[in-house]
């Protein structure tokens, strides 16, 4: 058993950490605003650029493709050191500016959220010339702001998708209840299915599953019947998407359908399970399991001499590969 978890346990492990992928953040910087001349918005607007591209950060051309958008515009310093009146800017003043009787000026830089156009964050300089105490207070203002931003997780999972197509095996043990109480334990299945998650956190399912059905007449004489089964499932699911992963409770209803006519199955079933989606290459490796019951009886074909009727009651352990097709979000370049 140990043998076998080992690398079972490394697998999983391994797919945790690949689930653990970020992307760079992407700014957004405005032009220059405020009494500044031409040719210190074009200053600050570069060291902007610069700076957030040496931060690990894309610098994009348009709002609609950025995580944030860094907001610049230069105003007369107005603050009056001699007085009582608190002055609003509480970054760092450069004592030499503040000495001399050159006009002195705010360079005043927001970090705005671009998806809901709230502040979060901002800083300021004070200077009354450009030089390269300004560059190095510019350097350490974008640095302040940026390494602020939390990790942006990849929307290249395909955890964001319209449309999922999902193929699996399964451990399908089940329960027959009548004269004689019996246990199918070695029942196996396959399963395919499509999913469309038409809202943020719910989705609907459907697909077929084939499994067997094994009925069990007497045990003295060893009498027993199997048939095929297909199911069609419909499904709607809770969508949970925790750091990479997809977790999905669900419940629903299948129709049920014999394909050898040995037996006449309960028409509908009803079924509740979780599904746990770990990210693998192009799509997640899925683990699902499952409980169902049948509303009706189930029955022998009556074209059979043996007369049977039975409840059925489904236990299910499925492993499969799911894929996301069509991205809600557009690419961000």
């Amino acid at each position: 058993m140990k043998n076998f978890l080992a690398p079972v346990i490394f697998i999983l492990f391994s797919f945790n950490l690949h689930a653990q992928e970020y992307r760079e953040a992407r700014v957004f910087i405005l032009p220059i605003t405020g009494i500044g001349t031409a040719e210190a918005n074009a200053y600050f607007y570069k060291q902007l650029t610069y700076e957030t591209a040496a931060q690990f950060c894309a610098v994009v051309k348009l709002k609609s493709n950025s995580d944030y958008t860094l907001k610049g515009k230069i105003e007369p310093f107005a603050c009056n050191h001699d007085s009582s009146v608190v002055c609003p800017y509480h970054l760092m003043i450069e004592k030499e500016a503040i000495s001399n009787q050159n006009p002195e000026y705010v360079f005043y830089l927001e970090l705005i959220d671009s998806s809901t156009d709230e502040i979060a964050g901002w800083q300021y300089i004070v200077f009354s010339r450009i030089d390269r105490a300004v560059e190095s207070m510019v350097s350490v203002m974008v640095y302040n702001m940026l390494t602020t931003i939390p990790d942006i997780e990849l929307e290249d999972d395909r955890r964001h998708s319209w449309i999922f197509i999902s193929a699996g095996a399964m451990w399908a043990p089940r329960i027959y209840t009548n004269e004689i109480d019996s246990v199918y334990w070695l029942n196996a299945g396959a399963s395919v299915a499509i999913e469309i998650q038409f809202l943020k956190y719910l989705s609907i399912g459907a697909g077929a599953q084939f499994s067997q059905d094994w009925i069990l007449i007497s045990r003295e004489e060893e009498i027993e019947y199997r048939d095929l089964i297909i199911e069609i499932p419909l499904a709607i699911k809770l969508v949970l998407k925790p750091a990479g992963y997809l977790l999905e409770p669900y419940g629903g209803l299948s129709y049920n359908i014999s394909l050898m006519n040995t037996t006449v199955p309960s028409q509908t079933s009803w079924f509740a399970g979780i599904q746990l989606g770990v990210r693998t290459g192009p799509g997640f490796l899925t683990v699902d399991t499952r409980f169902s019951m049948d509303f009706f009886n189930s029955n022998l074909s009556p074209s059979l001499e043996t007369q049977l009727e039975y409840r059925r009651f489904m236990i299910q352990l499925a492993i499969g590969y799911k894929f996301g097709l069509i991205s809600k979000y557009k690419n961000k370049s």
